[in-house]
């Protein structure tokens, strides 16, 4: 499965959703047909045109320097976002003053763990890429232990963790992936959707 259709299925139907660095707008595109009011922020807005329509509101911002205003949501959402911040933990305990009672953050990372990242540092290899794990954009690098202390240490309660796998065009590979990425997601994940919540609202 997609990674923003691993999310939109953890979104419970007509949330208000904040979807910090909304790129494309994929995961607007996911949400469409279940009644959700969905804001989209990005440091540029240049790619979202042919999802625009599924976002309610939309804003070019930098997240860690205008921060989140007064507005509260049920769901904060941050796709691939963090491992490109200065100051991760920063922005993450700030988003839960945006969140009203009973919400839930939903983030992504990339797994630096991975088998594959692995096996090329036993080759001593560590090369940077456009885009993916070892993306020449991200800033931070986490692991599943990491990505848990990230949560906790910005007040959140991890309610739930979901492994991304790699997308496998074959028949049966991708079940195996998944099986492995359940059973060793430090290892076989190529990255998590995480859910938390803040202890305060519950």
């Amino acid at each position: 499965m997609i990674k923003h259709q691993q999310i939109a299925r953890k979104v419970p139907p007509a949330s208000r959703v904040l979807d910090v660095g909304c790129g494309p707008g994929d995961l607007g595109r996911s949400l469409n047909g279940k009644q959700c009011n969905v804001t989209g922020w990005d440091l540029k807005l240049d790619r979202i045109n042919a999802n625009r329509e599924f976002y309610q509101s939309l804003e070019e911002l930098d997240i860690e320097k205008q921060g989140f205003g007064n507005e509260k949501y049920d769901v904060v959402v941050f796709s691939d976002v963090l491992e490109h911040l200065i100051d991760p933990e920063k922005v993450l305990t700030k988003s839960r003053e945006s969140l009203r009672p009973g919400g839930m953050v939903l983030i992504s990372l990339p797994n630096v763990a991975y088998l594959g990242i692995r096996l090329g540092l036993l080759k001593g290899n560590w090369n940077y890429t456009d885009e993916g794990i070892l993306a020449r954009s991200h800033l931070r690098f986490f692991t599943l232990s990491t990505t848990e202390q990230l949560l906790m240490s910005s007040g959140f309660r991890v309610q739930d963790m979901e492994p991304e796998i790699p997308i496998i065009h074959s028949a049966w590979k991708p079940v195996v992936y998944s099986i492995l990425s359940k059973a060793w997601p430090s290892l076989f994940a190529i990255g998590w959707v995480f859910q938390g919540c803040d202890p305060r609202n519950l």
